[in-house]
């Protein structure tokens, strides 16, 4: 979170002092702020940071998966994001990811999952996924060549799904090995904004974020998607961009298969290689 500051930060001072002295076009800077489509192919390496809890008969306790089962939160995902222009104000903008983390470990203490009690000193596994496409509808503001500020509404189209193995004990006291599976995939509405800077036609800084705080349906909480990095123009149609994403996603679900909560922290480096026409 830290690094995102600094980079909206600089990305505010470089558009304060930043003054042409002649007239300039949008040829004079990015092409991912007057070309139609914009195109984007990365890879993600996030950290993830996980806990989650399943209400049986009573609220259970929340389990901290990443420090349960050691997540290595160095797992690579594969990262995708497209723009369309269609007006002189609008654009529909859609991204998609997909990060999977699991790990093993021996208990120091007993976990409990939807009544099901995970015992202390077993080999117990443990993993999270998650399945994320973004669609957004924006509208820029301001007629600017070298800066591009906009507003949207738009959709997170989640899947979460979470598993735990391992020795259990039954209601006689018996034990045996158990795998529990629990899953939810939900739509959430959030609002947003983008902000590019470029100072030449190769370079551009690009930040943007999204927000949600409701209740609907099953759910309620809170998501954060967040994002800010440097875009380098190489070649007429090709470039390059490294950024840095934060996406914090923070449920209560209340489902007839899954009760409890979920709190989701992923942050970490996004290398891509970009398209406009």
């Amino acid at each position: 979170m830290k690094t995102l500051i600094r980079l909206i930060a600089i990305a505010l001072l470089m558009s304060l002092f930043s003054s042409p002295v002649v007239a300039q076009t949008a040829d004079d800077y990015h092409p991912f702020l007057s070309d139609r489509f914009n195109l984007g192919v990365g890879v993600f390496w996030p950290a993830v940071d996980f806990s989650a809890r399943a209400d049986g008969s009573d609220p259970g306790e929340e389990v901290d998966f990443d420090e349960a089962f050691n997540f290595s939160g160095s797992q690579a995902s594969a990262m995708m994001g497209f723009r369309w222009r269609f007006g002189e104000k609008w654009s529909l903008a859609a991204a998609g990811w997909s990060t999977d983390e699991s790990g093993k470990e021996v208990l120091d203490e007993d976990i409990e999952w939807n009544d099901i009690i995970f015992r202390e000193g077993t080999n117990v596994g443990g993993g999270v996924g998650l399945d994320i496409v973004r669609v957004m509808l924006g509208r820029e503001f301001g007629n600017s060549p070298n800066h591009e500020f906009g507003l949207g509404f738009g959709l997170h189209y989640m899947k979460l799904s979470t598993y735990l193995e391992g020795e259990i004990i039954f209601d006689d006291d018996s034990t045996g090995f158990h795998h529990e599976t629990n899953s939810a995939d939900f739509p959430l509405p959030n609002i947003g904004f983008w902000y590019m800077y470029s100072w030449s036609p190769k370079w551009m800084l690009d930040v943007g974020g999204d927000w949600l705080s409701a209740s609907i349906g099953d759910y309620s909480g809170n998501l954060w998607d967040a994002h800010a990095g440097i875009n380098y123009q190489a070649f007429k149609h090709i470039g390059f961009s490294l950024s840095y994403t934060v996406f914090l996603l923070d449920i209560d679900i209340d489902k007839s298969d899954w009760r409890g909560k979920a709190e989701l922290n992923q942050n970490g480096p996004v290398l891509a290689v970009t398209a406009s026409w």
